[in-house]
């Protein structure tokens, strides 16, 4: 797995390292402010996270959707014409609430339980930002929340507690809070929602969602492409509008969208590499693929290791940047690669969607050989319909950021296709475009910024397996494996293991990542060996229970910026 997040640490902490945390969350207002760069579309997006009604905001991991939500927050928050009240919480750990699910017949009730606890104490945080809120008399203590929120995410469930805390309790409580403070409208913006990948939770959720949509409430959510289950009563586009947050790579107004971003992380640091290597810096711009996640590491490992990666007179080294280009898309392919483990019942789709995504890149790279470098095109298109595993495969592919979907063309007699763009980090590190003999930063840039033909591989759901060798056969479902032997079980139903006899226990997803040892996470082996030589963090749960980073903080070289990085990565490994 890539190190894109701590790799090249120096031992010592930058003074400007926090410039380039890539978690929006993880930033406090006045920094965050200063360092968010305008979004293209940003003003389109945020009026309307800002207005009524339900929205869906979508994109891959790292594309830019919790920046977007805070930033209607604050601008909720900051407006004097407007009688809205802004309620931004995450429900990323969502996943802790998965072992009820796993182990008994009340995990919806518990669940709901948990959405309406984790609301009402973010209005508490809204309070923090806004003194003059007034709460009403019944509004329940931030001390109860937070002990109920604690033990439903132990798993530890007392009805008798959380009964009132209902979906028609979290309207009415709002309705209280409207009245006392005169407001037209409250906006609950739900960062990392349906971020679950138990498909009953999301199911949960989006149950949830369509409830408390109301004159008064109006529910705003970051979703995920690909693998999100909606409930049977949820229909997007009825229930909530979908906005798509992923940038498209293309165009001056998204190569300046990423210069400006480059800007303000280095902004006060006195280095002018932006500036002095504008051109370099667009091409790593088009190698995240949209994902300011991804650029942001890129930019980390330059700051963090500049005698590296500059040459004699101060320009960025070619060659170094050309191989640093590749951590964008070694970031996406990480996230491809962990639904192993998040999603274990579709390892076959993962493992046999590694080679159909090989495979379409190498007939990318066959349809360019031999074309000037303006002719030569990183899309493809497949004829309609696309065989519903496929179909499963592209989803994942679009969670992780590895192709991006540009909607259905018609070709005439051809009939129809749905085309996508492949990952531009990828298609410069695999040579597909451009060449071995002639690879350079401005060759790539040349065809990147050519104008696209009408004109690009089309695929068909045959000639896709077979350019992989995969059967149709080979898309499986898999069973939980038994928890002494590890062999897989017999059948859904089976209560014993068919190898070596043990009572299988129900398989809990959450439980599996949680064990996982902490070289799952995406940082370097120096902070790995450095974690585990200076503290007894062994395993992701050792750090999530680390509430207060105390022990994080107790390891040489690790202050308060790393240790939320290193907290944030083991919150993304279990969410």
């Amino acid at each position: 797995m890539t190190t894109t997040g701590l790799n090249d640490e120096p031992n010592e902490l930058q003074p400007y390292e926090e410039n380039f945390v890539e978690q929006a969350e993880y930033i406090e207002r006045d920094r965050f402010l200063a360092l968010a760069a305008e979004h293209p579309y940003e003003a389109s997006i945020l009026r309307k996270l800002k207005g009524g009604g339900a929205k869906l905001l979508i994109g891959p991991r790292g594309c830019g959707k919790s920046t977007l939500m805070r930033k209607a927050f604050y601008q909720i928050l900051e407006s004097e014409n407007d009688s809205a009240l802004p309620v931004y919480v995450n429900f990323k750990l969502a996943l802790k609430l998965e072992p009820f699910y796993v182990n008994g017949p009340n995990a919806s009730y518990w669940f709901r339980a948990w959405l309406v606890l984790k609301v009402i104490a973010a209005i508490w945080g809204t309070k923090e930002q806004l003194a003059s809120l007034s709460f009403p008399a019944n509004f329940p203590s931030k001390a109860k929340l937070s002990k109920l929120i604690d033990s439903l995410e132990a798993s530890r469930a007392d009805g008798d507690l959380v009964d009132e805390f209902t979906i028609s309790y979290l309207i009415e409580l709002v309705d209280d809070l409207a009245i006392e403070n005169n407001l037209s409208r409250v906006v609950i913006l739900i960062d990392d929602a349906a971020h679950s990948f138990s498909e009953k939770q999301q199911e949960d959720f989006f149950d949830f969602f369509r409830a408390i949509k109301s004159r008064l409430i109006s529910p705003k959510a970051a979703v995920y492409p690909g693998i999100t289950s909606h409930s049977a009563s949820f229909h997007v586009g009825h229930d909530a509008e979908q906005i798509d947050a992923w940038v498209r790579p293309s165009g001056v107004e998204y190569e300046d969208f990423m210069v400006s971003l480059a800007e303000k992380r280095f902004l006060d640091t006195g280095l002018n590499f932006v500036s002095d290597n504008e051109e370099d810096i667009r091409f790593l711009a088009y190698a995240s693929f949209g994902i300011p996640r991804g650029f942001l590491g890129m930019l980390r490992s330059i700051y963090n290791s500049q005698e590296s990666y500059t040459t004699s007179d101060g320009s960025l080294n070619k060659n170094k940047i050309l191989r640093l280009s590749r951590t964008g898309r070694d970031m996406s392919h990480a996230v491809f690669d962990s639904l192993t483990s998040k999603l274990p019942s579709y390892t076959s789709y993962v493992q046999n969607g590694s080679k159909i995504y090989q495979a379409i890149l190498t007939q990318i790279k066959e349809y360019n050989k031999g074309k000037e470098l303006e002719r030569q095109g990183f899309q493809f298109a497949v004829k309609s319909p696309v065989d519903s595993d496929l179909d499963k495969v592209f989803g994942f592919l679009q969670y992780s950021g590895l192709i991006m979907p540009s909607g259905s063309i018609l070709k005439g007699e051809k009939g129809s296709f749905q085309h996508y763009q492949v990952h531009l980090g990828d298609i410069t590190a695999e040579n597909i475009i451009v060449g071995r003999r002639t690879k350079s930063i401005s060759s790539f840039l040349t065809v990147i910024r050519a104008t696209k033909h009408q004109a690009w591989p089309r695929l068909t759901n045959a000639s896709i397996l077979e350019g992989a060798d995969v059967d149709r056969n080979d898309f499986v479902l898999s069973l939980p494996l038994c928890h002494v032997c590890a062999t897989p079980r017999s059948n859904p139903e089976a209560r014993f293991c068919s190898n070596c006899g043990a009572q299988l226990k129900p398989s809990s997803t959450y439980e599996a990542l949680v064990q996982q040892n902490i070289s799952a996470l995406p940082i370097s082996k120096r902070m790995e060996k450095r974690i585990k030589e200076n503290s007894n963090i062994r395993k992701v749960r050792d750090i999530l229970i680390d509430a207060n980073k105390e022990t994080l903080l107790g390891i040489p070289y690790v202050g308060k910026i790393r240790a939320q990085i290193i907290v944030g990565h083991a919150e993304e490994h279990v969410s």
